[in-house]
C-alpha cells in the first residue's frame, strides 16, 4: 500500500525495535509479581499492588522511565546509580519515588533487583528498613 502524498513514511530504526522488545520485557517481568494489577494510562501502564500504584511505565521515543518508590536508605543508595534520578514531582521525590531510565541495552535483571527493593514488596515480605 503506498503512503498519502505528503504524508512522510515512518521508518522504524533497530534501537526503536530494541526498545519496543525491552519495554515488552519489562510488562511481563512486572506481570510476573504476585498480586500485580497492570492497568492501561493516558501514557504507559501502571501496576497497582495492594491498591497502591507500585510501579509507573512509560515509553518515550529514546528511553523507557520506569517509576517506583523506593524506602529512604535504597532511594538514597540507587540515586548514586546514573540511570536512576529523582522523580521529577518535587513532592514525589521527598517520599522515595525514582524514575529508573531504561535503554535497550539496560539489563533486565538490574532493573528486576530494583523493583525488587522496592518499598510495597519490602512491606509486604517484612524485609527490615
Amino acid at each position: 500500500m503506498k503512503p498519502e502524498i505528503g504524508q512522510p513514511q515512518k521508518t522504524v530504526t533497530p534501537y526503536q525495535s530494541a526498545l519496543a522488545a525491552r519495554f515488552e520485557q519489562l510488562q511481563e517481568l512486572l506481570r510476573d509479581f504476585p498480586g500485580i494489577r497492570e492497568k492501561p494510562q493516558r501514557r504507559g501502564l501502571t501496576y497497582r499492588y495492594n491498591d497502591r500504584i507500585a510501579f509507573v511505565l512509560t515509553r518515550k521515543p529514546r528511553i523507557i522511565l520506569l517509576e517506583m518508590k523506593l524506602p529512604e536508605f535504597v532511594a538514597d543508595e540507587v540515586l548514586r546509580l546514573s540511570y536512576v534520578r529523582p522523580h521529577k514531582s518535587t513532592r514525589l521525590a521527598r517520599t522515595g519515588w525514582v524514575a529508573v531510565a531504561v535503554r535497550a541495552e539496560t539489563p533486565l535483571d538490574r532493573v528486576g533487583e530494583l523493583v525488587l527493593r522496592s518499598y510495597d514488596f519490602r512491606i509486604e515480605l517484612g524485609i527490615p528498613s
